[in-house]
Order: structure tokens, then C-alpha cells, then sequence
């Protein structure tokens, strides 16, 4: 047995061995090493320990000092009833073959939170209603999507005007074209809130056969993670690039009339009735709306506690974050980080939201463990049962038998029923105070202004 079986100083784990420990799981190993061996002059299987030691003795020593550590640090886990966070690490490893061990293994244990009272804490919250013109700009859109395009002959184009261009990079050492960077028959409408600024405003005014020049920046991409959740900004900074563009064509919607043929159309024969279809259109505003609203008020929640318990996040929980981060960006890129990936550079700019969130995940743990919050049955079968709504090809016990089958799959459903029971018990503690769009709107403007003047 080890000398010192555990003593554990912050988040660290010292252990040690003699040779004698090592010794059976060395020869053991040896052994089965041996019975893959084909050393000439002996039949396979069967060469002298002896040998098989001396030949790959280092190597097959080494692995069994990592998986007697590993052995020894599970035992004494489970013994001392220890919860380690995050992946533990092997940060050192002193062995040499037939000699003591000793070792380092590092992990993450987990904080007290002590949950503050938060009755007098205010937490801002959306509380929408829907307006008249907020169904007229619906029926609006769509109706700009149901319209059809009219060729301009001669006519200039409009701020709302479709355009068909090709785009040419220009060396502007030389005045010529860049052979290789030119983009054809681009499409796009000048409304479109997606379209740079710089090319929305050089392309009003112009007519189908112009040519000209323009400057346009191009962004220069950084691979890094910033703000909550798993948002990732690939932004960076900027140069002007110098464009030929070629206007091919420029068109003008041609609106359809707000009439029962309209409102069959685009509801798909659910609805005849004009106010009726107003109604419905409302409803789902109203729905989306209070979706919205839900959404931020969580996270003006996890601001708000992440303000009042200020814990100490273990450093195996914020590797564990950047690594997902990390993985994250491998999935947006086929599997792969992008050949120009800083790893050491983007793990140091996302490491203070990686531990944002790993400090709100010990906060929302102590909750339920504290409040004794589960997940139902009935829980989850109403979770299947909304997933399956308006499926009329799967029932939401299919659904169900999907999800048991995807054990990861099924531990992320719990996990969301539960920080929603969460995010509820909160938001019954706290002082929410609801606000119109425009409080709203205001009173973030506000909390984005003082949160700039307190950045590094």
C-alpha cells in the first residue's frame, strides 16, 4: 500500500509507492505483454520475463505507475467521500523501472456556496405587449417575402431594391484585377440588415451596367469566444480592400395585396380570414416575445449571482470549459481548428468567461442540492410530448425511446428541466420588477455603459 495514501493541499493530491507495491502489477503486466511477443528462438508466448522486462520493461513500467496512481486516487476519493470537479491531472510522475513512485495528481474540489438572501435584489424583467404595429410590420414582412421582383430598365436603385452585382479585388499597387478573388452574380437586397454598410450605400443610386470602385473593410478573423454561453466571435480588425463592382441587375418588390388569397397562401389554408389571421399573428408575437423575455431575464439572474457569490472556481473546471470551447470551434470547422489557430492565445482571452461559467454551474448545483430538486416523470413526458407537437409521423413516446437511447442526449434534457426549475426558484426569491421595451432597452443601455467604464 502507498505510504501516504492522501493528504490533499488545496487542489493538489501527493501519493507515493514502493517498488514492492508495483511489484505484482508489474509482473502481471509483463506477463501479458509476453503472450503477444514472437522473440526468435523461443515459441510465442513464452520468452523469459526476464527478456520481455529488459526489452520494453521502461514503457510497460511507466503505464502501470499512471494506472496505479489513477487506482489509488479513486479509492481514496470514494473513501473520503471527496467530489472532484473537472478531469484530474497527472502533473508529475516520478518513476524509474523497480523503483519508489511518487506523484502529483491535481483536481478540482468543490467550493461551499453560501446562498445569499435575495429578497431585496431587484432583477429587471421584460414584460412585453404586443401592439398594433407590431402585427402591421409582421404582415409587412411578410408580404416582402411573398413579393414578386420587377426589372428596373433605367431606374436607380432604391434602399429596398434588389441587386444582382459581380465583385473584383483590385491591387491597388498595380490597378489591376487580382486574378482568382472575384465573386459573381451576388444577390442581395439593399435592406438586408446582414449587407456592410460601405456596399449598401456605394450600390444606392446605380443602374444595371454601371461599373465602379469602392473601398470595403474586410474583417480578420481571431477565433475567440466572448460573452455568455458558447457564443463564439471570430471577429477581428478590419482593412479596406479596393473592389471593381459590376451592377448585372437591379429589380423592385412588387408587394401582393393584403387580401383572403394573401392569408390562404401564407398560412397555408389555416386561415381565410384577415382578422383572424391578425389574431393569430399576434399570438405568436406574444409567444416569441415572452420566449425573449424569459431568456434574458435568465441571464440578468446568472449577472446577479454571479455578483453576490464571488467562489473560488477549481482550475480543472475552467480547463474543462476552454476545452469545450475549443471543441467547439473544431465542429463549426469540420472537425477541425483552422489552420491559423492561436489554442495558448484563445484560451487566455476566454478564460474569464470560462470561469463565469463554471462558477455559475457550482452555484446552480448548491441550489439543487439544497432545494432537493428532481426531475419527474411527468416532467419529461411533458418535455417529449411538446417536442413531438405537430409532428403527425412521430409520437412522443418514439421521441422517448430516442432519447433514452442517447444517454448524453438525455442527461442534457434533465439538466435544462432542472436549471429552469432553478431560474423559477429564483425568480421568486428575487425582486423582479417588470419593464416595458423602452425600460427595458434603456436600463441594459445603462448596466453596458457601467459595465464599459469598470472593464480593464
Amino acid at each position: 500500500m502507498p505510504e501516504d495514501a492522501s493528504s490533499v493541499e488545496g487542489s493538489r493530491a501527493f501519493r507515493s509507492a514502493t517498488a514492492e507495491d508495483l511489484k505484482p502489477k508489474l509482473k502481471e503486466a509483463l506477463k501479458a505483454q509476453r503472450k503477444n511477443m514472437d522473440v526468435q528462438g523461443f515459441r510465442k508466448g513464452k520468452a523469459p520475463l526476464g527478456l520481455v522486462k529488459k526489452m520494453h520493461g521502461e514503457a510497460i513500467g511507466y503505464k502501470v505507475a499512471e494506472q496505479f496512481v489513477q487506482e489509488v486516487f479513486e479509492q481514496e476519493i470514494d473513501d473520503n467521500e471527496i467530489e472532484p470537479l473537472g478531469q484530474p491531472t497527472l502533473v508529475d510522475l516520478d518513476y524509474e523501472l523497480d523503483e519508489d513512485l511518487r506523484a502529483t495528481l491535481r483536481f478540482g474540489v468543490r467550493p461551499q456556496v453560501e446562498l445569499e438572501d435575495l429578497s431585496s435584489v431587484k432583477v429587471p424583467m421584460l414584460d412585453p405587449e404586443v401592439t398594433e404595429e407590431d402585427v402591421e410590420e409582421e404582415i409587412d414582412r411578410l408580404r416582402t417575402e411573398e413579393a414578386d421582383l420587377l426589372p428596373l430598365e433605367d431606374e436607380p436603385a432604391g434602399d429596398t431594391d434588389y441587386v444582382n452585382i459581380d465583385l473584383q479585388r483590385i491591387d491597388p499597387q498595380t490597378d489591376t484585377p487580382i486574378i482568382g478573388d472575384k465573386d459573381e452574380d451576388l444577390t442581395f437586397f439593399l435592406d438586408d440588415e446582414r449587407l456592410k454598410e460601405d456596399l449598401r450605400v456605394a450600390l444606392m443610386g446605380r443602374k444595371a451596367g454601371e461599373t465602379f470602385r469602392v473601398e470595403l473593410p474586410q474583417e480578420q478573423p481571431t477565433h475567440e469566444h466572448e460573452g455568455h454561453g458558447h457564443q463564439h466571435d471570430h471577429g477581428g480588425e478590419e482593412e479596406d480592400r479596393l473592389y471593381e463592382v459590376t451592377v448585372n441587375d437591379v429589380k423592385r418588390r412588387d408587394l401582393p395585396p393584403l387580401d383572403e388569397e394573401f392569408v390562404r397562401r401564407v398560412s397555408e389554408g389555416e386561415f381565410h380570414d384577415l382578422e383572424a389571421f391578425r389574431e393569430d399573428i399576434r399570438k405568436r408575437l406574444q409567444e416569441a416575445w415572452d420566449g425573449r423575455a424569459r431568456e434574458m431575464v435568465q441571464g440578468e439572474v446568472i449577472d446577479k449571482m454571479l455578483e453576490l457569490h464571488p467562489v473560488p472556481v477549481p482550475e480543472s473546471v475552467i480547463e474543462g470549459y476552454l476545452d469545450s470551447f475549443v471543441k467547439q470551434v473544431e465542429e463549426e470547422n469540420d472537425g477541425e481548428l483552422p489552420a491559423d489557430f492561436d489554442e495558448e492565445h484563445f484560451r487566455r482571452r476566454n478564460r474569464r468567461d470560462a470561469e463565469k461559467q463554471g462558477r455559475w454551474m457550482l452555484i446552480r448545483d448548491q441550489i439543487i442540492e439544497e432545494e432537493d430538486l428532481e426531475v419527474s416523470d411527468e416532467e419529461l413526458q411533458a418535455f417529449f410530448a411538446d417536442q413531438a407537437e405537430g409532428d403527425d409521423e412521430v409520437s412522443s413516446q418514439q421521441i422517448k425511446q430516442f432519447y433514452r437511447s442517447m444517454p448524453d442526449m438525455m442527461e442534457k434534457v434533465e439538466q435544462q428541466i432542472l436549471s429552469d426549475k432553478v431560474y423559477d426558484l429564483l425568480l421568486d426569491r428575487l425582486d423582479v420588477q417588470p419593464k416595458s421595451r423602452e425600460e427595458f432597452e434603456e436600463e441594459m443601455q445603462q448596466q453596458e455603459e457601467a459595465r464599459q467604464r469598470v472593464a480593464p
